[in-house]
Parts: C-alpha cells; sequence; structure tokens
C-alpha cells in the first residue's frame, strides 16, 4: 500500500494523449435588501410564483427557471421531508438568480457564513437561495440542499431567533457535521465528490480525520455521512444525528449505531476504510494518460488554474489557462514558457466564489487566435488575441444576446464560434458570426444543451453536444423536469434560420453517469468523457451515416408537421384558423449512428479535456491532492 501512496503524491500534470481507438398563484413583489450593501450593475425587478409550500422569486427572464424550482421543490419536498423525519412548517422562500453573476450582485445574507459553487445552497431564515449554471440536475442539488438545509436547520434549532440561539448553545454539534448531512441528502454521492474524496485521502496530507475537516469540511462531513450508509445502512444515517440531538451527545449517538464507545473511534475508522478502499481502486486502474506533458500547477485555498486550452498548432507549445488568485482572475498565454497576462479582472473574494463559467477560452482551428468569453460589472464580453500579430482585432459585448454562456469553441474558421449559451433560462446552441456580431440559434427547446464541437464526418458535418435530453426527438415543455442523464448528439442541417428544422440524432445511450465534453478525434470518430464505471474516463465513438431519402416539413403557426396527410393539414388549417400554411420544406433524412467504446481506465476523473489539434490529440487535466 505504501508503493501506491508514494506512487500518488507525483504531480498530475496537463498532457496531451494520444489515443487508439403543482397549480401555480402570481403575485408582484418589490426588492428588499439585506445587510451590506454590494456593487449592482442591473436593478433586480422581483416577481414570484406560489404553490402549496414554496414562494419562488424571479426577477427579469427568469419565469421558466422560477416555474421549474417550483415544480422541482414540491416533487422533492416529499422524500426530503421522510429522510430527515420532518416537515416543513411554514412556506419556505427560494430566491432564484438566472446566473452566478447576478448572485455576486445580491445583498441578500451578506455578513452571514455560508458557501456556494459545490458548496451549500445561500441560506438566509426561511429563504434558500439558488441560481442556474445552465445545468438543470445542478439547479435541481441546489433545491434538494435548500430543503434540507430549512428542515434540518428547524428540526436542530427551530425556526424562531431566540429559539435558535438558545438551541445552538445547547447543542454543541460541529458544523461539518451539519453542512455534510445537508449536502449528503441534497445529494447521496457522486463520481465527482468520489473523486475529490480520493485525492484528498491518497494525498498523505491529513494524520487524521480532525485535519481533513479542518481543510476541507464539506467534503469531510458529506463522505462521513456516505460512510454511515455505507458500513451502517442508509436508515441510520438521519437515527444518528437524531439521538445526537437527543443526546446531546455524539460518544453515545454513535455507540448506539456504530457499537464504538467514543465518536473518535469511529473517525479513526474512516480514514482506514477510505485509504484501504482507494488503494485497492487504484490498483486496477492506470495512473497517467499517454502523452508528452506540458504543464503541473499547484493550487490552494485561495488560488486555482483551470479552463488549460492548449494551442492545436503542433509546432506551437503554448497554451492558455486561467488563474485565479485571491478573488483575481487572469487569462495567462504561455508562450516558450514565458506567461503573459491577456486579460486581469475581479476584486478580493473567497476561493468559494470562483465563477463556475468564466473566463471561458478556445482556439481557433489552426491555433492563431485566441477567443475569450467574461463577464464584467455585470456585461458578457468577447475578445479575440491574434498571437501573431500580438493584437486583440475584436472586442464584443454579448450581453443583449444571452444571459450567460457556458461553453465555446471555433466552428470551421476564426471568423465563427458555436456557443452553448443561455437565453430566458433555456440553454441551446448558438453559432455567432464575430465580424457581423449576429447570432444564428441552432437548438430550441427546454433541455441542456452543452458543450458544443463542430465535427466533419465524410458525408456529414455538424456540431455534437452534451444533453439531457430523453432522446434525439424531444421537445419538452416548460413543464419537464428534466431528470434524464446526459449524452451525445449531433445536430446537423441547420441551414436554415429554424431551429425546429435541424436534424438530432443521438450518438451514445450510456447506461450509468453522464457522457460530456465531446470533441472530434478524426474522420470518422468522436469522443467524450463519461463516468459510467464510476470514475470520468475517456470514450471514443465511430460515426456511419445513411442517406434514408427526403421527408416534407410543412410549416403551420408553431406547428411542424413531419410528410403529414393532406386530411391533417386541413385539420390543423382549422386550429389556426387558417386558409394556407406557412411555409413548406423539403430536406434531406439521413441514419446517423454511432459505435461507442472505452479508451481509459484511469484511476481519477479527468477534470478538463479539449481538442488539441487534429493528429488525434486532446489536452487532459488530472488532480492529486494540491497539485494539476
Amino acid at each position: 500500500m505504501q508503493d501506491h501512496k508514494k506512487r500518488r503524491h507525483k504531480k498530475i500534470f496537463l498532457l496531451i494523449g494520444f489515443f487508439f481507438l403543482t397549480i401555480f398563484s402570481f403575485g408582484q413583489v418589490s426588492s428588499v435588501e439585506f445587510g451590506k450593501n454590494r456593487v449592482q450593475y442591473k436593478k433586480f425587478k422581483w416577481q414570484y410564483y406560489q404553490s402549496a409550500n414554496f414562494n419562488s422569486y424571479f426577477n427579469q427572464s427568469g419565469q421558466e427557471l422560477a416555474k421549474y424550482v417550483l415544480q422541482v421543490a414540491e416533487e422533492e419536498l416529499p422524500a426530503v421531508e421522510k429522510f430527515v423525519e420532518y416537515s416543513l412548517q411554514r412556506r419556505a422562500n427560494i430566491v432564484i438568480y438566472n446566473n452566478f453573476n447576478d448572485l455576486q450582485q445580491s445583498n441578500i445574507g451578506l455578513g452571514i457564513d455560508w458557501q456556494n459553487n459545490g458548496g451549500l445552497t445561500k441560506l438566509v431564515n426561511n429563504k434558500m437561495i439558488v441560481y442556474y449554471t445552465s445545468d438543470h440536475v445542478n439547479l435541481r442539488r441546489q433545491i434538494r440542499e435548500g430543503i434540507a438545509l430549512v428542515l434540518t436547520q428547524n428540526l436542530l434549532f427551530g425556526d424562531d431567533l431566540g429559539e435558535v440561539a438558545g438551541n445552538q448553545a445547547l447543542l454543541d454539534l460541529p458544523q461539518w457535521l451539519i453542512d455534510g448531512y445537508v449536502a449528503y441528502v441534497g445529494e447521496n454521492w457522486s463520481t465527482q465528490l468520489d473523486d475529490d474524496l480520493k485525492s484528498e485521502i491518497l494525498s498523505g496530507k491529513y494524520k487524521n480525520f480532525y485535519q481533513f475537516a479542518f481543510e476541507k469540511p464539506l467534503l469531510a462531513g458529506h463522505a462521513f455521512w456516505y460512510y454511515i450508509e455505507e458500513r451502517y445502512k442508509k436508515d441510520n444515517t438521519t437515527y444518528l444525528l437524531y439521538l445526537a440531538r437527543v443526546y446531546k451527545s455524539l460518544n453515545r449517538a454513535s455507540a448506539q449505531v456504530t457499537k464504538k464507545r467514543k465518536f473518535k473511534e469511529v473517525l479513526s475508522e474512516f480514514m482506514t476504510y477510505q485509504e484501504e478502499k482507494y488503494d485497492k481502486d487504484i490498483r486496477r486502474r492506470r495512473n497517467y494518460p499517454k502523452g508528452s506533458e506540458i504543464t503541473g500547477v499547484t493550487v490552494g485555498k485561495r488560488k486555482d488554474y483551470f479552463h488549460f486550452n492548449v494551442n492545436p498548432n503542433k509546432r506551437n507549445s503554448s497554451y492558455a489557462v486561467v488563474k485565479y488568485d485571491k478573488g483575481q482572475y487572469r487569462i495567462i498565454l504561455n508562450e516558450e514558457d514565458k506567461d503573459k497576462t491577456l486579460l486581469k479582472y475581479g476584486s478580493k473574494s473567497r476561493l468559494g466564489d470562483i465563477d463556475p463559467n468564466y473566463p471561458i477560452m478556445a482556439w481557433d482551428p489552426k491555433g492563431t487566435r485566441l477567443a475569450a468569453v467574461y463577464s464584467e460589472e455585470g456585461r458578457i464580453k468577447l475578445f479575440i488575441y491574434d498571437v501573431v500579430t500580438k493584437i486583440k482585432p475584436f472586442k464584443r459585448d454579448l450581453t443583449q444576446f444571452f444571459d450567460q454562456v457556458q461553453d465555446m469553441k471555433y466552428m470551421f474558421d476564426i471568423k465563427t464560434l458555436v456557443f452553448s449559451a443561455v437565453k430566458n433560462g433555456h440553454s441551446d446552441i448558438y453559432t455567432y458570426d464575430i465580424e457581423n456580431e449576429t447570432v444564428k440559434q441552432i437548438t430550441n427547446d427546454v433541455y441542456d444543451d452543452l458543450d458544443p464541437s463542430f465535427v466533419s464526418f465524410p458525408g456529414k458535418f455538424g456540431i455534437i453536444f452534451s444533453s439531457n435530453r430523453p432522446n434525439s426527438r424531444a421537445r419538452g415543455s416548460d413543464t419537464s423536469l428534466l431528470n434524464h442523464n446526459y449524452n451525445i448528439f449531433m445536430i446537423t442541417d441547420f441551414a436554415t434560420n429554424n431551429a425546429a428544422l435541424n436534424q438530432i440524432t443521438q450518438l451514445s445511450n450510456m447506461k450509468f453517469g453522464d457522457a460530456r465534453s465531446p470533441t472530434p478525434y478524426n474522420s470518422n470518430h468522436f469522443t467524450f468523457v463519461a463516468n459510467e464505471n464510476g470514475v470520468a474516463n475517456r470514450y471514443a465513438g465511430f460515426f456511419t451515416t445513411q442517406s434514408e431519402g427526403l421527408d416534407t416539413l410543412v410549416l403551420i403557426g408553431d406547428d411542424i408537421l413531419r410528410n403529414p396527410t393532406e386530411s391533417y393539414v386541413d385539420s390543423v388549417l382549422k386550429v389556426y384558423q387558417k386558409q394556407d400554411v406557412d411555409s413548406i420544406a423539403v430536406v434531406s433524412v439521413t441514419k446517423d449512428s454511432a459505435y461507442v467504446f472505452p479508451l481509459t481506465n484511469y484511476e481519477s476523473n479527468l477534470r478538463e479535456t479539449r481538442e488539441a489539434g487534429d493528429n488525434n490529440q486532446v489536452s487532459e487535466v488530472t488532480r492529486q491532492g494540491d497539485e494539476k
């Protein structure tokens, strides 16, 4: 085991890899400010929906999110109440922000110790605060955590301020234990949490659990409750918290559940159990990917590096990366081992406030231009940096087009970008003409469409992306609860300005986990990252296509009829009270498919990956302890 630990202490580097194959009521409310002031770049106009147990407050462009949040909250409440064994005593308020940057302008709860960005949902009295990251799965987790936090706080301390103060003095539970329980109720466990825990346990940094809980309190607390589930059954998690509340003693509570005389013995057993489990796991996996080392960085409590982008020009060893240091962001371009700062913005803040999206960067196919999207003073901004002339020929403001951008790549030339971006609470695929500043919508539905990349296969070109749509034909509605896992899809035939006419094909069908970050690999293959086996590994897909003739599409109002009969057209015309159809389109139809297979079996998650050239090259980022 010691040999494995020594091996795990090595740095994990950025590499270039070569692979082989409810009923609502509606009301108007006023904006309310709490506590200290933050700089605000827009005026929030609040409205709300109300259901039996919740009020969901939303601002401009947040109506669709508010509907979703209210439906999910009502759907999740009974299960959370049953697990916590406590019922909601009065209607809870959910404040919804359209994105992280709007949240950062909020005055609610300033001065109160809270966590976000992978931590706990923000709670102020009976208000929970959530924000949309372009991923409804993440939003659902925040909602569950918020409900769990309201119930847990009321259960342990009461919902009256005087009662809370008195109970807090009597019930001396460590904060990591309470926060961990809330996070555990919100999300039982995940491959990302498992990778984070594996990285910390095998880093050799911690002599005991208390050191671990001091450095990583939320992760330690969450892992502790999942450990109780693993070793002593899931029913005993809430029972342990109940006994700790009744006895006001963790020793007595743990003795009854785990048969250990002291609580610290349970914590010691936790550390031993995790070390042995992960040591055994990594023995059957590969440590490093094949490829050439590009760089290695050390991260800490207030410093991190992310969004690594390697220049796709194989004769150019440059790369771009975002450095976060004490609240400030820098886009750094490294050329010949020399760093150049292309952008610096931000002010001092905690590590937990790192923007989950920005800055985003992308190289053009030839590696001559670097595009960057970032958010500053409430605006979404884009610049293009020319590495040859050393200037920024284009600077653009994208705020009029999008509420937030999730990802960005170049298309087939330097003139066009492809975005996954959010507008009015929906994340869709768009293309953007840099010179003419025009946007074209490629997908238009309720599902989350993320991580787009342009691909060109023999006889077919299009955009591959990750989506939580249940299948390629699904359109959904504003009542869709978006509870499907992510798979890889491709959209083609997007020459028209009607996104509903584009053909979508499903390329992966993972039984477990999510498939994300698809990129082209070679003329017939694409590659993506999936966590089906518990660790985010690289997969590949072999693409094939064949013609299936032509389809006739008849457009009437908001309906698109595919190969309709004459009588069906007449019936739809009567519904719309029209004399004739709006338009008719004839489109080619192909049968596209892909054979998907795994390429790697790494011992830790692929944290990031990008296309890095035409010759089967991709960049990969993993993490072990404080090393990336």
